[in-house]
């Protein structure tokens, strides 16, 4: 952990920090500051909490009960559990780093209150002063009274710090509700606002992934094979597939963020993301993961229980991922390739009771593929980084040959079982296909298709996601719109 850098940091990715030079200097002998809500951008009693229910499950109880004891004794438990909190990558708020370090040239003191006492120590300068605040907001500012008879200045965050500003002599807020600005504006407190809060939808959008949200298009994939078969019902069915199944998958995502927030912020890139950057709460993060997921699968039900089991064996295979198998490596993109093909396993049972084995084998195999591709383009990331490992994996440098070998292998298994599919089928005159003959041609495409991925992977051209890259790549958008005619002419004209 490292002491607050006296000139602000301008690493914090999403602040909307406001120059505390057009506030004027502290006046005030004394700048009391809560450490844990207002110069941290999360809280760490919450981001504590989901550590313990990741590694310690078993603890929750211990925990619950000492929920009752109040907010204090619950960071005391959840710290016994979880152990030190991983500060030094949390998100700051640069605004206050820089009133601070104003403040300090000015020569005025610095008081922090932390409910975790001198566990944040190390995050202080010398000569400041740390401490634990008193059991009510009411009790601090009257201690802070009597402490500071030439009066102080207190910077807060929240509701919980009215009477503290009451009790100051100035004022200072970062990320202030509106209900908390309207009513302090109505008693004249005058509180200077640091930074300003991005509206949390917007960040509860971008926690979401609505840009993932093209994976699950495979959906569809049973219904465009049994296209001759279905009527218009069944469009709007899998339309109605797709949205749950990306309310799901949505949550799904905020869950495993929230498990996942100290590894996304040692990540180059995943630090960005809402949860690790401080822009989404977490409270507010569960509670949009409950609503996502409960919906989908409450009208999951609705629509099909066997559909409905489909998304629940999704939810319950995430779940696992996010607590433990992502960190097993193998198992990791298996689980990956699994998730993949429950999509179109979904899919097969809103349009038929007896799923292909042919297309869940495949499908397998091809997203196996993609899985190692995304390894590998990690392990290119990792190493310009300067790093062995990868964060939260169970992967280091030297797997990368053997991760390449399995990856390329995994892809021309799926032509291959392509292949025997399109065998199968001329030769047993079967499936919902009058020439499938031309199958043959989607096999080549496909297969060129997925060298060229790996090739591009090899030499560093390919992003974190090869999905997403592969809807943005023109060659793969053309391959793919072939692919596509071909296996419309395969099933509606005959040769």
């Amino acid at each position: 952990m490292q002491a607050i850098d006296t000139r602000g940091r301008s690493d914090d990715l999403h602040g909307r920090d406001i120059d505390p030079a057009s506030f004027g200097a502290v006046a005030s002998p004394v700048l009391v500051v809560d450490l844990d809500r207002a110069l941290l951008r999360a809280d760490p009693l919450h981001e504590r909490l989901f550590a313990a229910l990741k590694s310690h499950p078993f603890a929750i109880p211990k925990v619950a009960a000492a929920a009752l004891s109040g907010r204090a004794a619950l960071a005391a438990a959840a710290s016994d559990v979880t152990g030190d909190f991983a500060v030094d990558a949390c998100p700051r708020r640069p605004g206050v780093e820089a009133l601070v370090s104003e403040a300090r040239a000015a020569g005025r003191t610095v008081t922090w209150l932390s409910r975790a006492g001198d566990a944040f120590a190390d995050l202080t300068a010398s000569g400041d002063e740390i401490r634990r605040p008193e059991p009510s907001a009411d009790a601090e500012a009257r201690a802070l009274q009597k402490r500071h008879p030439d009066g102080f200045a207190f910077l807060g965050h929240s509701d919980a710090d009215l009477p503290i500003w009451r009790a100051a002599r100035e004022r200072f807020g970062v990320d202030l509700a509106p209900g908390l600005r309207r009513r302090a504006e109505a008693e004249g407190l005058g509180i200077a606002e640091i930074s300003r809060p991005r509206p949390v939808a917007a960040a509860v959008l971008r926690g979401m992934r609505p840009h993932q949200w093209l994976k699950n298009l495979l959906v569809f994939v049973p219904f465009a094979l049994s296209m001759g078969e279905l009527h218009a019902r069944d469009a709007g069915l899998a339309v109605v597939a797709f949205g749950l199944l990306c309310a799901l998958t949505s949550g799904t995502y905020l869950v495993n963020d929230l498990f996942d927030i100290d590894a996304d912020r040692r990540h180059p890139r995943k630090r960005k993301r809402p949860i690790a950057s401080g822009d989404l709460p977490v409270a507010t993060a569960c509670l949009a993961a409950a609503a996502l997921i409960g919906g989908a699968i409450a009208c999951a039900c609705l629509l099909r229980l066997a559909f409905a089991a489909a998304l629940g064996s999704y939810l319950v295979i995430t779940l696992a991922y996010s607590f433990r198998l992502k960190k097993m490596a193998m198992v990791d993109v298996l689980v990956i390739a699994m998730l993949f093909t429950l999509r179109i396993l979904a899919g097969m049972l809103l349009v038929s009771e007896k799923p292909s084995h042919w297309l869940l084998m495949f499908s397998i195999f091809f997203f196996l593929s993609l899985a190692f591709m995304k390894r590998e383009v990690e392990f290119g990331v990792v190493r310009q980084a300067g790093r062995t490992t990868l964060s939260g994996r169970g992967y280091d440098l030297d797997d990368r040959l053997y991760v390449l070998c399995c990856g390329l292998s995994s892809g021309i298994a799926s032509v291959v079982i392509f292949s025997l599919f399109i065998t199968a089928t001329i030769e047993r005159y079967q499936f919902n296909y009058r020439s499938p003959e031309l199958l043959w041609g989607v096999m080549g495409l496909l297969g060129y298709w997925i060298l060229r991925m790996w090739m591009l992977t090899t030499r560093g051209l390919m992003n974190d996601d090869p999905i997403l890259f592969a809807a943005r790549d023109r060659t793969s958008i053309l391959l793919g719109a072939a692919c596509a005619v071909l296996a419309v002419c395969a099933q509606v004209i005959r040769l």
